[in-house]
């Protein structure tokens, strides 16, 4: 009976952990002088591409069930002042899963600023 049980156990965590969707939880706020255009954060299933006017944030929740390794992430966009393409590698995930529970980008004039939010403390 022990051996039904366990093998019980094996397939209900099996189910369960195949049903899961890794996502990555992003908030981006603009806090530049300029809008953003053509926004993008890799790696996304979906392959999402937003627009956020000056002073307006958002959250961006990207798919990544199809990653399978570990890795940085990757944002871009364009500055629709000078049509310039920003790009910056940040972060880290593990087996297609994000180690944090939420980034907060935020993006200034010059510089984009990373800081990742944990909700627990292991």
């Amino acid at each position: 009976m022990k051996r039904i049980e366990n093998i019980f156990f094996i397939i209900t965590l099996t189910v369960i952990f195949s049903c899961s969707h890794n996502e990555g939880h992003f908030n981006i706020s603009n806090e530049s002088d300029f809008h953003i255009d053509s926004l993008s954060i890799a790696p996304d299933s979906n392959k999402q591409i937003v627009t956020i006017k000056k002073g307006e944030s958002l959250d961006l929740d990207i798919k990544m069930n199809e990653v399978k390794s570990d890795g940085s992430y990757f944002i871009s966009f364009k500055n629709s002042m000078t049509n310039e393409i920003v790009s910056k590698a940040f972060g880290y995930y593990t087996n297609g899963y994000q180690v944090e529970d939420k980034i907060n980008i935020k993006i200034l004039n010059d510089t984009i600023l990373i800081k990742s939010k944990f909700y627990n403390s292991y």
